[in-house]
């Protein structure tokens, strides 16, 4: 038997510490996240709840307005209920269009994400209004109740009180499917998500994009004065085509673009200042009741005067935020002036490197000014209320 070395017996047991020593590291490193400090609330460290429940809430109110509540409609307080100990009580309402089975499934996502836990989550009967408790495994942090407003409160609400609105759209996504869009995709405001149809990721990036709160509108190719060509597999609305052909590449479009609750025009100089198309896209519009947003990419447009004769929702885009004459955050600037004299207003911002950073400085511009930030289907829906209630537009 080979006795070892007292130099082996050193170096192996140099080795052993500078393991442990490494590991210690790592550990109280790890102890430090978010997944961490839960951990610790698991095993009884009580210092970490605090913590813990402010990330957690946090996470939730991120959520919430990822999906379209507006922070003045999200309450936060003590829970009373018996047996609630420390856990903080959220109480939400949500816009009457919001999907409470989405919030549900973000929330959890979310939560889960850090090592947390939803432990239950009931239903009320009529399906409007949802109550969770979240928090670790252990302890439960926040109960949260979260209510669908109804849409004659909820609109005729906003109007009395007149608070300025403002939507934003983000043109062509379809072409990458990469961390900029997760990050756009991940922005914890209301915004309304355009996908140029039949391109490799339309499918995918729809689907991510109802996930995550936003509204989907099919970026719909149309023809130019100038310059057209085709975007994937889906063909040019071209003002040469009949009415049946501009119902299929319609359909067609659609299909690749689950979930759009409108349409926009890609491109369409050309197409939109032609009644006979723009009356076939707007009829497809209305049969599967979607509302169109016009680009204004023409002077010459007649989609409103048209969409009107024929009973289709419709919008306009005010302002390109980040084309023509100044820069990205004087045109935000602009758009916000726009929202407040007028009450509402729409900016189209596309998929740019830089246009995250840019969206959170418009929306703490917004905050800052009193400005709401809503998708484009919530201001066509205050302004038929408007309308409605003997107001104009």
């Amino acid at each position: 038997m080979v006795k070892k070395k007292p130099q082996d017996k050193l170096a192996y047991a140099a080795l052993t510490l500078a393991i442990v020593f490494i590991a210690a590291i790592a550990f109280y490193r790890y102890l430090k996240t978010d997944p961490g400090k839960i951990f610790l609330v698991d095993v009884g460290v009580s210092s970490a709840y605090e913590s813990v429940q402010a990330e957690t809430e946090r996470r939730v109110v991120r959520v919430l307005r990822r999906h379209g509540v507006l922070s003045k409609q999200i309450r936060i307080s003590d829970d009373e209920e018996p047996g609630a100990g420390r856990a903080r009580l959220i109480r939400a309402e949500a816009p009457p269009d919001a999907s409470l089975v989405q919030i549900n499934v973000a929330l959890d996502r979310s939560v889960r994400a850090v090592g947390g836990k939803v432990h239950s989550c009931r239903e009320g009967r009529d399906g409007s209004i949802i109550t969770m408790e979240i928090g670790t495994k252990r302890a439960v942090t926040h109960r949260c109740v979260i209510k669908k407003g109804s849409e004659r409160q909820h609109y005729a609400r906003a109007a009395v009180k007149r608070s300025p609105v403002v939507a934003v759209c983000i043109d062509d996504f379809g072409f990458f499917n990469n961390a900029l869009v997760r990050e756009l995709l991940e922005l914890d405001f209301p915004l309304t998500i355009s996908v140029i149809p039949g391109l490799r990721h339309s499918e995918r990036i729809a689907r991510a994009a109802v996930e995550a709160g936003k509204d989907v509108l099919c970026h719909l190719p149309m023809e130019a004065e100038k310059e057209s060509w085709d975007a994937g597999e889906i063909p040019l609305i071209r003002v040469a085509m009949k009415p049946a052909e501009i119902e299929k590449a319609i359909a067609d479009a659609l299909a690749t673009v689950p979930g759009a609750v409108g349409m926009n025009n890609h491109m369409g100089s050309a197409a939109t200042a032609d009644r006979k198309v723009m009356e076939a896209v707007l009829r497809a519009c209305r049969a599967r009741g979607l509302f169109f947003l016009d680009s204004m990419t023409t002077p010459r447009s007649v989609v409103r005067e048209t969409a009107r004769g024929i009973g289709t929702s419709e919008a306009g885009n005010d302002l390109f935020l980040d084309h023509g004459e100044g820069t990205t955050r004087e045109n935000m600037q602009k758009l916000l002036s726009i929202a407040a004299r007028r009450g509402t207003a729409i900016g189209i911002i596309h998929v740019r490197k830089d246009t995250p950073a840019e969206l959170r400085w418009m929306a703490d511009e917004a905050r800052r000014e009193g400005i709401d930030f809503v998708t484009v289907r919530q201001i066509i829906a205050r302004q038929a209320m408007t309308v409605a209630e003997g107001g104009t537009r």
